[in-house]
């Protein structure tokens, strides 16, 4: 674009900051937001559902119903996953979305730091899993906070490298 005078383009560009600016981010957020929803095809969860993906390009088999209250993906051998993530800023301390039922044979745990990067993910034994379990009566399950005991238990599987394959 080309202005007449230096005044235009200063004009321009400081109009550009401030509410307009944060105008256009929250457009240019929901509209790669409904993108990725759409690609991902199944909720508005856009990080839960992209833990998902991640998790079944890794194990294979199939994603399960939605209305599911356990498992997300059943392997082909007939291992059940659940799969919880969440998105973190600076420690990876933070509370996972809260299990309904333990009918599932392994918790996957996936962490995404703040721009969206793989840090953490894990494969932990729904035993090991109901250990860390503190119950919930508000949310009707059992809630699980991912702790430094938690991540490095050595009864889980460090996956990280192995989800981060699929994961650029």
């Amino acid at each position: 674009m080309k202005y007449d005078h230096f005044d235009d383009y200063i004009n321009v560009m400081l109009s550009r900051s401030g509410m307009e600016e944060i105008s256009e981010l929250w457009l240019r957020y929901n509209e790669y937001s409904n993108k990725l929803a759409d690609a991902l095809g199944r909720t508005s969860n856009i990080v839960g559902e992209y833990a998902e993906y991640l998790a079944y390009k890794y194990y294979g088999g199939r994603l399960l119903e939605i209305s599911g209250c356990s498992a997300d993906i059943e392997s082909e051998d007939g291992t059940l996953y659940q799969v919880k993530s969440r998105k973190v800023k600076g420690t990876p301390t933070t509370q996972l979305n809260v299990i309904r039922s333990w009918d599932f044979d392994f918790l996957v745990v996936v962490l995404f730091d703040a721009n969206g990067a793989l840090t953490k993910a894990l494969e932990v034994p729904v035993d090991v899993a109901k250990e860390y379990g503190a119950s919930n009566s508000h949310q009707n399950g059992w809630v699980i906070t991912t702790t430094k005991k938690f991540l490095n238990d050595h009864r889980s599987k460090n996956i990280t490298v192995a989800l981060g394959a699929y994961n650029k």
